[in-house]
C-alpha cells in the first residue's frame, strides 16, 4: 500500500496549515482545481484529521485561479465529507462562482447539521469561532 501523504506533498494545488493554540486545520487551495483534486483532498484531510485532531476546519479557496470541478463531483464528495460531523468547518470563497459551488457542496453534504458554513473571508470564520487572531503555521508531511 502506498502512503497518499507522500504522493500529495508538493504535487497538488493545496497545502495545509495548523493553528496549534486553537486547533484549527486550514487547507489553502491554490491555482487550478479539477475533479481529481476534489477526490484527492479528501484522503489528505483524513490523514491530517487523524494526526492533528483539530477542533475546527477551514478550507480557503481565495487563491484558486481556475475551478474546473463538476457539479456532480462536488455532490459526490459532499456525500462523504472527511470531517467529523461534530467539528465546525468553513469554506472561504470570496469569488461569486466559487461561493456558489461551495454552497452547492454545503447543501449536498450529508453530515452538515449546521456545522458547515460558506463565508467570504477567513476573518469571518474566525469570528464565528470566537477567535480574534490565529497563528497558522505550515504543516510538514505527517509521519
Amino acid at each position: 500500500m502506498y502512503d497518499v501523504r507522500q504522493l500529495l506533498w508538493g504535487v497538488m494545488p493545496f497545502r495545509f496549515e495548523f493553528d496549534y493554540e486553537h486547533k484549527i486545520l486550514l487547507v489553502l487551495f491554490e491555482g487550478d482545481m479539477r475533479d481529481a483534486e476534489a477526490f484527492t483532498i479528501k484522503a489528505a484531510v483524513v490523514s491530517y484529521m487523524e494526526q492533528l485532531r483539530p477542533a475546527a476546519g477551514i478550507a480557503d479557496l481565495s487563491a484558486v485561479k481556475t475551478f474546473d470541478v463538476s457539479a456532480q463531483t462536488m455532490r459526490t464528495v459532499a456525500r462523504q465529507p472527511p470531517y467529523s460531523e461534530a467539528i465546525p468547518r468553513f469554506i472561504v470563497a470570496p469569488q461569486d462562482h466559487l461561493f456558489g459551488m461551495a454552497r452547492m457542496y454545503e447543501l449536498s453534504e450529508t453530515k452538515s447539521e449546521g456545522k458547515l458554513q460558506v463565508l467570504r473571508s477567513r476573518e469571518q470564520a474566525l469570528a464565528v469561532l470566537g477567535i480574534k487572531e490565529a497563528k497558522f503555521v505550515p504543516v510538514d508531511r505527517l509521519e
